[in-house]
């Protein structure tokens, strides 16, 4: 009898800790090349892989019902961006108070300047633009010193970002797994 208590708890737990999935579809308007997509592709997974989180992409010519996320690759900035080094420069999630979103925007031109400015892959840049703004996506917006939601990165921030130091916040885990979790039950699919 022990066994089957144990089985029990060991599936529960499971359940609790299994991964939630997030398809995003890919909407490669700016022409960035495509050995340069699938690269941030991997760096968006290692940043969302510590949230057992698993992403499946597709082109947005391709994507199917219950895509969650339209992601747009765009040349281009926004006209009003505040600074530089602002993520508001480099990416965009179109989200409003209270209210998830299911669209964002990286502009790769900001990204690859910035990137050459701290000598860093604009592959990877890109792919931690496009972690912070699924973080957008799935929280709301507002930003969080000492995540991967901090508003504002520089040299030693992209040195955490490598690293992988710069992470969700513990509490900003829990919110994306519900988000995630909302969204599945919206769309009716695991």
């Amino acid at each position: 009898m022990p066994s089957k208590t144990l089985v029990a708890v060991m599936c529960s737990a499971a359940t609790l800790f299994a991964g939630e999935s997030m398809n995003i579809s890919v909407c490669n308007m700016g022409e960035v090349p495509d050995k340069t997509v699938a690269h941030a592709e991997t760096v968006v997974a290692a940043v969302l892989s510590p949230l057992h989180v698993e992403v499946s992409w597709t082109n947005c010519d391709e994507s199917g019902p219950g895509a969650h996320i339209l992601l747009r690759l765009r040349r281009e900035g926004p006209l009003n961006a505040a600074r530089a080094d602002s993520l508001d420069v480099m990416g965009m999630a179109f989200t409003e108070e209270g209210v998830a979103g299911t669209m964002a925007d990286a502009y790769y031109g900001a990204i690859e300047q910035f990137a050459k400015a701290h000598q860093a892959d604009p592959a990877e840049v890109l792919g931690y633009v496009v972690a912070h703004e699924l973080g957008h996506l799935m929280l709301g917006p507002g930003h969080s010193a000492g995540s991967i939601m901090t508003a504002v990165w520089d040299g030693k921030t992209l040195a955490a970002a490598r690293q992988r130091w710069l992470t969700f916040s513990q509490s900003q885990r829990t919110s994306i797994h519900r988000e995630l979790e909302a969204r599945t039950l919206l769309t009716g699919s695991r």
